[in-house]
């Protein structure tokens, strides 16, 4: 009646997966499944989940029944049927949304009235769970993600769901300006953060020989590799070609799911240049002792990452700068150097050349210092 089924992450986590599938007589056809981290937990459910059906038939056409699903535990079915294919962004999205109290409304009666309800309680903020206000472009990203849960229940579920009516509701709310997508970023970091931040952490690492974060040669990856931070430690050794200079990143962002999505990206000089800053082996020593895969260029937790910058931005009073921004900078320096939408294509990996515009019709900075410049603010530190 039920089985496990382990499947393997992109980071090389395990998952397993315990379904319940059940064709009895006078009773609708059941199907339940559940995923865990370990097999033993998942073999526990299944047998106390197997045994509670027997004991209990009835629940073969009450509870599982997903035509009276609320929102809630039709964004906890979808998480379970799409483990590990999206992208974390998305999953929090979707778990935050479980906390609100739309999610308590059944899936099939969600009405515009609880549609903008929600879009109030954004705006004004939620003190239960110590939720500030947020802007326009958050709520959007909400509502498009419940969106895409109510397109996988009407598609996959069979659920009768007035789609059409809930994107009647999020025009409105675009129309008056309640919801709408995110403005282009255009921060970029001057030189004197650049420089500022290359010391901070090139002092770190000189003087904290505990440290296993070169987060100075970490912004220059950033940069010159025009990658996402994610990405950085993603970047496996063995999926670098020398000899075409490409190297093979796996599972890249993208809106319709990230899970094999593989592409190479274009190794130009300067960031050959700091590769080659991340061979030596004393520097590999120091990384190597967070216990990570040693066949990544960067065996490093990007969490920690992320949190290194943020608290190295404070201390040093520079304001709304985020680790992305580098991405933009290396995006923005091919530009300057006249190379065409295409060939930054090549470097960045973006998807649509619409999104590269903004940096072919940048006007070209009056300063902007090479890695050399970079590398000499490091030897100054």
């Amino acid at each position: 009646m039920g089985s496990i089924r382990q499947r393997s992450l992109t980071d090389g986590t395990l998952r397993f997966r315990a379904e319940i599938r059940i064709n009895r007589k006078d009773y609708p056809e059941y199907n339940e499944s559940k995923t865990f981290n370990s097999r033993r937990i998942a073999e526990n459910w299944l047998y106390k989940r197997e045994k509670e059906l027997n004991d209990n038939p009835e629940l073969l056409s009450g509870k599982n029944n997903t035509q009276n699903l609320t929102l809630g535990q039709a964004i906890a079915k979808y998480l379970d049927e799409v483990d590990g294919v999206y992208s974390k962004s998305k999953v929090n999205t979707l778990k935050l949304l479980q906390r609100l109290p739309i999610s308590k409304r059944p899936l099939k009666q969600i009405k515009p009235v609880d549609i903008s309800d929600h879009v109030n309680l954004r705006k004004a903020g939620y003190p239960k769970l110590k939720l500030s206000s947020v802007i326009p472009s958050t709520i959007q990203n909400e509502l498009v993600q419940v969106r895409v849960v109510l397109v996988h229940a009407s598609i996959m579920w069979e659920m009768d769901i007035d789609i059409n009516s809930f994107d009647k509701t999020t025009a409105q709310l675009r129309k008056t300006r309640q919801i709408s997508a995110s403005n282009k970023r255009d921060r970029l970091p001057d030189s004197d953060e650049l420089k500022k931040l290359l010391q901070f952490f090139a002092r770190k690492w000189n003087e904290q020989k505990h440290s296993r974060y070169p987060m100075h040669y970490i912004i220059l990856l950033a940069i010159f590799s025009c990658r996402r931070e994610s990405e950085l430690t993603r970047m496996h050794l063995s999926n670098f070609d020398g000899y075409n200079q490409t190297w093979l990143v796996k599972n890249l962002k993208n809106p319709k799911g990230s899970l094999g999505n593989n592409r190479e990206f274009t190794v130009l000089e300067p960031c050959q240049k700091v590769i080659d800053l991340f061979m030596e082996p004393e520097l590999r020593k120091r990384m190597y002792k967070t216990g990570l895969d040693k066949d990544l260029l960067l065996p490093l937790n990007p969490k920690t990452i992320a949190s290194e910058f943020t608290r190295a931005c404070m201390i040093l009073g520079i304001e709304d700068l985020r680790f992305h921004d580098f991405r933009h900078e290396g995006c923005t320096r091919l530009a300057e150097q006249g190379f065409t939408i295409p060939q930054i294509q090549q470097v960045s990996l973006h998807e649509s050349w619409n999104t590269l515009q903004r940096y072919v019709s940048v006007k070209k900075r009056r300063y902007v210092p090479t890695l050399e410049d970079l590398l000499s603010f490091i030897d100054e530190a």
